[in-house]
């Protein structure tokens, strides 16, 4: 921040003031209660899915375990089910919202093949049922999947990676829709194959489809139309 040797609040407030006046930034419009609600129901699935996978992990360690540790297994099993159980009560909940929320969008994301409910309702919430979204090149950055170059000069001529600032939740949800859609849908089918043939690793071949799936969500929201691999084509 120009160099500045010394951090207070009267800085700060003149850094940002500056970067105001010099940007000119849209006004922030506050999202409704809708969009605050599925967040919130959205990120707690997210946190018992990592308490599940904690308590799964745990069991695993415990078998290799040089000691009888059955009761210990029992009483974490008893824990994973309950979680299960009270996750799938949050996801119908969710669902519910989404629907009153805003239901086209919901229907329309779900219409491309290869992403499923959970990752229909992450996208939702992450992009605020499409709110602000003009391209999808600013959907694919805004999941942190768009490309970064670094290099300098001849001699600095780093690889080209995908630059991962942004929803970490929802970039790993796509990676695995794209496991999926590579299988399913037959456009991403045909694009992962085609770089594999050309040489691409596999994991970068992933993340072309990952790309592909949100241009194809992009343009099914965008001129509200169910997806229909037929038409594919068309959009790019």
């Amino acid at each position: 921040m120009h160099l500045e040797r010394n951090k207070s609040d009267k800085k700060d407030a003149k850094r940002i003031y500056e970067y105001g006046c010099d940007r000119e930034p849209e006004k922030y419009t506050m999202p409704d209660s809708s969009y605050f609600e599925c967040r919130s129901l959205n990120n707690s699935i997210h946190d018992l899915t990592k308490e599940i996978t904690k308590f799964s992990n745990q069991i695993h360690s415990l078998k290799k375990c040089p000691f009888n540790a059955k009761k210990i297994e029992k009483s974490f099993l008893k824990i994973i089910k309950f979680l299960k159980e009270e996750k799938s009560k949050l996801e119908l909940e969710l669902h519910t919202k989404l629907v009153e929320w805003d239901e086209e969008t919901l229907h329309l994301i779900s219409s491309v093949k290869g992403i499923g409910k959970r990752s229909a309702a992450e996208i939702m919430v992450y992009t605020q049922s499409f709110k602000d979204m003009e391209s999808y090149k600013q959907l694919i950055s805004y999941a942190g999947l768009s490309p970064t170059e670094y290099r300098s000069g001849s001699s600095i001529r780093g690889r080209v990676r995908i630059c991962k600032q942004g929803g970490k939740q929802l970039r790993n949800m796509l990676y695995m829709c794209a496991l999926n859609a590579k299988k399913s849908n037959g456009y991403c089918r045909a694009l992962y194959d085609r770089l594999v043939e050309k040489g691409k690793n596999k994991k970068a071949a992933l993340i072309a489809v990952c790309n592909k799936l949100l241009k194809l969500v992009f343009g099914v929201v965008k001129n509200k139309t169910f997806y229909h691999e037929n038409f594919v084509v068309k959009i790019d």
